[in-house]
């Protein structure tokens, strides 16, 4: 019997795919934008079991397009708020915490007995975002990524039988982790056509000063898509682009 919380999915899905979210189980890597409004619209959809990563707490900046940050989340561990705020839309939902994010050590760990991988990792932290997809593909786990793009966004999809993250972004398939320090993922690996204000020289001075511009309706945009291709990937309704073929949507 579907509860009342979820019954205005019935219509759009049928009784046996909301059961089928209650028993799934996604990992998300990243609590800010991206991983913070792909687990509210997971949360509102009933997906069962949300396992959250994030090494960060909130501070004012983040105010602007985070999910859980307020006034009164600063200072608090993303992750531990994401699922305070999650637990007030559906008390039920099983949420574990990862307050030390994915890295080398834990990403097995992270992915175990999942179902799908969101991965939102912070754009600086591409080391962390490589063993998260390493660790993904070892379990034969798509792993689905969104990105902000001032008013738009771009999906990428993953499958763990298909062009590599490291392939994608132009690095050795073998490289060690720690020698991934310090790169990023190439801008242009996210869409061809960007704003025009987002020039080469622009871009090269946002990634030197570790502060790109983005705003909220990216970066809603970004998991609204995210996740109406994974509910529909797993719900076997129609397969994602998967890299190198990737969805963009850009009104600018």
């Amino acid at each position: 019997m579907i509860k009342e919380q979820f019954i205005r999915n019935l219509g759009i899905m049928t009784e046996e795919e909301v059961q089928q979210l209650h028993e799934t189980t996604i990992a998300i890597a990243g609590c800010g934008c991206i991983g913070g409004f792909s687990a509210e619209l997971l949360a509102r959809m009933g997906v069962g079991k949300l396992i959250l990563a994030d090494p960060d707490t909130f501070d004012v900046s983040n105010i602007n397009r985070q999910c859980a940050a307020t006034h009164l989340t600063v200072g608090q561990r993303k992750a531990e708020a994401l699922k305070n705020h999650l637990l007030t839309i559906n008390p039920e939902i099983e949420i574990v915490c990862y307050n030390d994010g994915v890295n080398e050590d834990n990403a097995d760990s992270f992915v175990n007995a999942v179902d799908y991988v969101i991965d939102a990792i912070d754009y600086f932290a591409f080391p962390e975002s490589v063993a998260l997809h390493r660790a993904a593909r070892k379990k034969n786990l798509f792993v689905i990524t969104a990105v902000a793009l001032g008013f738009g966004a771009s999906v990428l999809t993953f499958s763990p039988s298909g062009l590599k993250l490291e392939e994608y972004t132009g690095v050795p398939e073998d490289i060690a982790i720690d020698k991934l320090k310090g790169k990023t993922f190439p801008p242009t690996g996210y869409s061809q056509n960007l704003p025009d204000y987002a020039t080469e020289e622009k871009i090269a001075n946002w990634i030197e000063n570790r502060s790109i511009p983005t705003i909220s309706v990216g970066q809603a945009l970004g998991p609204g898509i995210l996740v109406s291709k994974l509910v529909l990937h797993l719900l076997d309704r129609k397969e994602p682009e998967i890299v190198p073929d990737y969805f963009q949507l850009q009104f600018e």
